[in-house]
């Protein structure tokens, strides 16, 4: 399960396993407040409230109770009858049943099957749901769902979320720990729990060895576009099992760090054909760099399981699927999971005379790792580092399709462990530079004398952008692939563009760009004024404006990995047609960011260049004034016109 941040301040409470209270999870009885409630306490304009969330962990079963009740207080809040259930990939569901209630009490059974939908999927994130529509929703409706999650063999670090999307009236949580025996906890272990973000007035209680919380009246959380993750910002409760001799973070790392390298080492040990695979794979190469290259592309060709459907046990005995127990069982059987291949190319390297290493490393698309955690589960995957000529240098071979000289963007800027006989020493896996994630765009236009505009546009996602689409498309077929970078160029174009991809290339590599070609057709692109044609000069639109719709902001701008953009925009004019004012060249920098857009006319078409480069993604609240000024400036560039004159004209006027 995903960590807390480090700058959170908590306290920890450790108690010994006990049985808890028994969970109540039957249907929630409907008041008359229920059905009376018209509207939120200080937000009259709130499309729905939340009667009643609960969340129950039982950790003796392996499972987390689910309960949700909303009412629907307007036209707007009827959207909520489209529910989307965020399952973990460890975890399954069961056990849900939904329902609707109306005002005068009638009763509307789900009877549906949920099906998967992605829910998120945008620079390099993806998150996938059981999503089903609850019936007959209108306003004043009450619907109500709930479920298990089931965690067969697993005991997670769990937690509860207080604050939700919606005001919530009432809230129950229920703990109930494991009280059995634990792998890596022989000589025992407790339970405790880390608060971050909680209210002064919200004190959970300690009841037969478990934990409850009743809560009342919680105002909605109001999220912002381009923010650090959510579940770093909510009032939130985790709970985590630790061993009893765990007595400070430094010796808990500590103590972990040495059972991993035990592993690790165990594992890529000294194998005689690794060695015979690693002068093999380098060849007569004698520069370093190269040799350390052909190595990791080696590993690479390994099939990765990681990045494929999960199997059951009757298909990977068909299939010959077993776990390694070695870097020589990777080797000879050419498949492994992603810490598996980052292993074999660990020893790979030390079998050529490189000083190569595993780093242990978290993931921050979620929660950003919190060293106070004591859960060993925040440090969930490995990358390796290989000193070169004394300079480290940080490698994700694990990842399907990552580039050598690549950390994936989720496991850079955190702390990570590099591991050693002594337990290892914390690291920061370096993030990479906007240039190592480009996103490069080639328009070929022709505006008529109607004002419409046609032509193609070619695209090119390189390095870290051309990873996480390929990564996000590895289960989807070629309709689906197409469909999805339409979209993603709709979402940069107006309102009203017709687009057709006709060519994509690039999606099995991992050093070429992933480039998709598009004709495109934007009807009343220019505005007419008398003899005048008002053209936009530059066809997209900036994707993070949505981070600086507000003068302040509650929470600091957070974009996922530095990126750039680079663009040329051609519009052949009308035959005709003269130019009579070009935009002004703008410029924008920031220690950090820099943004240049230039507009030419060469007689026969308007040319404009257009550079975009944020260097950083954590832009602190004290900062947002200069970040907002330094992104106002190129949303201001982005929209200026040209203006042009000549003959008559049926354009619309639509800009």
């Amino acid at each position: 399960m995903s960590p807390i941040r480090l700058l959170f301040s908590v306290a920890l409470l450790a108690v010994f396993i006990a049985p808890a209270q028994a969970q109540k999870e039957d249907w929630q009885p409907i008041t008359q407040h229920d059905l009376e409630m018209k509207q939120v306490p200080d937000n009259p304009g709130a499309d729905a409230v939340q009667l009643y969330y609960a969340d129950f962990i039982n950790d003796q079963e392996q499972t987390e109770f689910f309960y949700v009740r909303i009412k629907v207080l307007n036209e707007k809040g009827k959207s909520h009858a489209d529910v989307e259930l965020v399952i973990p990939p460890e975890g399954s569901i069961s056990g849900l049943k939904a329902r609707t209630i109306q005002p005068d009490g009638r009763i509307t059974e789900f009877t549906g099957k949920p099906f998967q939908k992605t829910v998120i999927k945008t620079r390099g994130v993806k998150v996938l749901a059981k999503a089903f529509t609850m019936p007959e929703v209108n306003v004043g409706s009450i619907i109500e769902y709930k479920y298990k999650i089931q965690w067969p063999g697993i005991i997670t670090d769990n937690y509860w979320t207080i604050q939700h999307a919606l005001y919530t009236v009432k809230e129950s949580f229920r703990m109930k720990p494991y009280s059995g025996g634990l792998e890596g906890f022989e000589n025992g272990y407790q339970v405790a729990a880390l608060y971050s973000h909680m209210p002064k007035n919200i004190k959970p209680v300690q009841k037969s060895g478990g934990y409850e919380l009743d809560v009342e009246n919680m105002p909605a959380f109001e999220s912002e576009g381009y923010m650090p993750p959510e579940e770093d910002l909510k009032p939130q409760m985790r709970f985590f099992y630790i061993s009893t001799g765990s007595s400070t973070p430094d010796k808990f790392w500590q103590d972990a760090g040495r059972k991993w390298n035990d592993e690790a080492e165990h594992f890529i040990g000294n194998h005689k054909e690794i060695s015979q695979a690693a002068a093999q794979a380098i060849g007569n190469e004698t520069d370093p760099e190269q040799k350390l290259r052909k190595l990791y592309a080696r590993a690479q060709q390994v099939r990765n399981l990681s990045y494929e459907r999960e199997r059951t046990d009757q298909e990977q005995k068909k299939e010959k699927i077993k776990s390694n127990q070695n870097a020589g069982d990777v080797l000879a059987r050419g498949f492994g999971d992603r810490d598996d291949i980052t292993r074999l190319f660990v020893a790979l390297a030390r079998s050529a005379g490189f000083d190569a290493s595993i780093v242990r490393v978290s993931d921050r698309k979620n929660k950003f790792f919190d060293k106070g955690l004591l859960s060993r589960r925040q440090l969930d995957s490995e990358i390796a580092v290989v000193n070169q000529g004394g300079k480290d240098i940080y490698l994700d071979p694990g990842t399907k399709f990552c580039p050598y000289g690549y950390l994936r963007w989720i496991r850079t800027s955190t702390q990570g462990i590099k591991l050693d006989k002594k337990g290892g020493v914390f690291v920061i896996a370096p993030a990479a530079p906007y240039d190592k994630a480009m996103i490069r765009r080639n328009a070929e236009m022709a505006l008529d004398r109607g004002g419409n505009l046609t032509g193609t546009i070619t695209v090119k996602f390189e390095g870290g952008d051309a990873l996480e689409h390929r990564l996000d498309e590895l289960d989807t077929d070629e309709a689906g692939k197409k469909k999805d970078l339409e979209d993603e160029l709709q979402g940069w174009l107006p309102t009203g563009a017709i687009i057709k991809m006709t060519k994509a290339e690039g999606w099995a590599a991992s050093d070429d760009p992933l480039t998709a070609v598009f004709s495109v057709e934007m009807p009343g692109y220019a505005s007419a004024a008398g003899k005048r044609f008002l053209v936009p000069a530059y066809l997209f639109q900036a994707r993070q404006l949505d981070a600086f719709k507000h003068v302040d902001r509650k929470f600091p701008v957070y974009f996922p990995y530095a990126f750039g953009e680079v663009d040329r925009v051609n519009i052949k004019l009308p035959e005709g047609y003269t130019l009579e004012n070009v935009p002004q060249s703008q410029t924008a920098r920031l220690g950090y960011a820099g943004y240049q857009n230039l507009t030419q006319f060469d007689g026969k078409q308007l040319v404009t260049q257009r550079i975009l480069q944020v260097n950083g993604i954590f832009f602190k609240l004290e900062v947002y004034p200069e970040v907002k000024d330094f992104f106002g400036k190129v949303q201001a560039g982005d929209e200026q016109q040209a203006v042009l004159i000549g003959g008559s004209t049926s354009a619309q006027k639509t800009n």
